[in-house]
């Protein structure tokens, strides 16, 4: 069988920290609603999309110039980093920062979502950093090898750290958030920053909370399209995974000859003929052409999203699952006019040392992987197809973006540097709210139910994708993820306020639908 049996370590032995919602009376959805209506961050490169906007107040954008280098007193050189700034709550000298993470910011983040609810509730100034080397906050003139040097974990920290005690400062609108509390907040790489920070720098971060944030830094991610499958297998059914495995298996055995890669290159409308004896160029094509796509659509899903590209997969009016196939990934707007498959052009691509090339973003993330991450999502698991992407292409593709140099002992060097100073999911700083999509590809090297803490609890949203829970209340696709978000609100209000946080089980939400209306009542009551 194609399909890869799923080895993980499975999160449901603990379901303390896991809200399952369903029965609802009608009596009581209209409740929730009434509660609800009322006011109160494929891969990890892209931003979340924006939420719906919650104020006309317009952030304000500014910028900070920060240290280059923040663990070389000798170095006095500085950058310009970017924030955006929106004080409509701020009442008090609390502050709460949404993390950015590889990629440009933009005001939205700023204006909605819910730290933008937690600021209100709290009366703080709500601030939206961005991370080093991505977006307009650029240290270098390029992103050369050289240049690459300061963009790294520890140092994007020490950004963070030097904003938020200038923000506190006298230097800072006369010192108006001076020894207030500070929340930080974010999702998917973001949300991993909030949580070192608040364990590099528990002086300065009094709460944080990560949304999908992966915390183990892992060589071979093999199991990110484990939970890619049983995600299509739980929304889209049997029969889409098993379109999947004879799929993939059949492209694979043709790409093995120059005559089969010619007929699947056609198939799949490539730029340019997939050159069958190059595996690096067949690598490219199934990763970047077939699984990518799977893997996006997963990662960022909303309900029915899976379920209606399955129903492409499985058109009983076209016959072969290849086929098939190739009609969903075509009929993509990425894939116009042609399905960029070429190992060439994409190194080509992503070798551009601009910070304004098209790919600078993926150049930067795959720099930051070879070196402090791995996290190379490889088809190991698959017996039939398993060396259609396989870590050789990942290693091919460290050296030849970078140089000979970032080999398999640099990258393993890497890894175990982030794992012994930000301790993977073996140890949870306090206070600390995690949450994490069921099927969310990235979950297996996040933080689990099994690793919640008294001062630091973990939602497992099942059947969840990536970054649900940072957007606002009400406007949530199931009741599952409002009631989280609800949690997490209360959760990080609790911690604000030095108290422990409420951790609610699933037995409480589903028994005893009252606990959720305490739960949403007493937010008001927090601070």
């Amino acid at each position: 069988m194609a399909s890869p049996v799923f080895p993980l370590q499975a999160y449901a032995g603990n379901l303390d920290q896991v809200y399952l919602v369903g029965g609802l009376s009608t009596m009581l959805d209209r409740l929730l609603l009434l509660f609800f209506a009322s006011p109160v961050l494929g891969a990890l490169v892209s931003e979340p999309p924006p939420p719906t906007p919650r104020s006309p107040a317009a952030p304000v954008l500014a910028w900070l110039p920060v240290r280059l280098n923040h663990f070389d007193a000798s170095n006095n050189d500085t950058f310009q980093m970017r924030y955006y700034y929106n004080d409509e709550f701020a009442r008090t000298n609390n502050i709460v920062i949404v993390l950015g993470g590889p990629w440009t910011i933009s005001p939205d983040w700023a204006s909605g979502g819910l730290p933008h609810q937690l600021a209100e509730e709290i009366g703080a100034g709500l601030f939206y950093t961005e991370h080093r080397y991505y977006g307009q906050s650029r240290p270098t003139g390029g992103t050369s090898v050289p240049e690459l040097r300061y963009l790294s974990v520890d140092q994007a920290l020490g950004d963070l750290a030097q904003f938020i005690q200038h923000v506190q400062s006298d230097q800072f609108q006369g010192g108006r958030f001076r020894g207030g509390q500070v929340a930080l907040a974010g999702c998917a790489h973001a949300g991993s920053l909030a949580t070192w920070m608040r364990l590099a720098y528990p002086h300065l971060v009094s709460a944080a909370f990560s949304d999908s944030g992966p915390l183990l830094a892992h060589d071979e991610f093999a199991e990110y399209l484990e939970v890619v499958w049983e995600a299509v297998r739980a929304q889209g059914g049997g029969a889409c995974v098993a379109t999947l495995d004879l799929a993939l298996e059949r492209l694979f055995a043709e790409t093995l000859t120059q005559e089969g890669a010619n007929r699947v290159s056609n198939m799949f409308n490539t730029c340019s003929p997939i050159e069958g004896t190059n595996p690096l160029d067949t690598s490219t094509f199934f990763w970047r052409g077939v699984l990518e796509p799977l893997a996006r659509l997963v990662q960022s899903a909303t309900p029915g999203d899976i379920a209606s590209a399955c129903e492409v997969l499985t058109d009983p009016n076209v016959s072969k699952p290849t086929e098939r196939l190739a009609k969903w990934v075509t009929s993509q707007q990425w894939a116009q006019p042609c399905l960029q498959a070429s190992y060439t052009a994409h190194l080509a691509a992503h070798t551009n040392t601009s910070y304004d090339a098209p790919h600078s973003v993926d150049r930067l993330w795959m720099y930051q992987s070879c070196v402090e991450f791995g996290w190379h999502q490889t088809t190991a698991s698959f017996n039939s197809f398993h060396n259609a992407v396989a870590l050789p292409y990942f290693r091919a593709l460290c050296r030849q973006y970078f140089t000979e140099d970032f080999d398999e002992t640099l990258q393993w060097a890497g890894i175990e540097r982030t794992n012994l100073l930000f301790g993977g999911v073996t140890y949870m700083p306090d206070a600390v709210v995690s949450v994490v999509g069921g099927h969310d590809p990235w979950w297996p090297v996040g933080p689990n139910a099994t690793h919640a803490t008294h001062m630091s609890p973990v939602y497992v949203v099942s059947g969840g994708s990536q970054c649900r829970v940072i957007r606002s209340t009400g406007e949530s696709e199931t009741q599952q993820v409002e009631v989280v978000k609800r949690a997490v609100l209360l959760n990080m209000q609790q911690l604000l306020s030095g108290k422990p946080p409420t951790h609610v089980s699933s037995a409480a939400v589903v028994c005893s639908p009252l606990a959720i209306i305490l739960i949403i009542a007493s937010l008001t009551f927090v601070l």
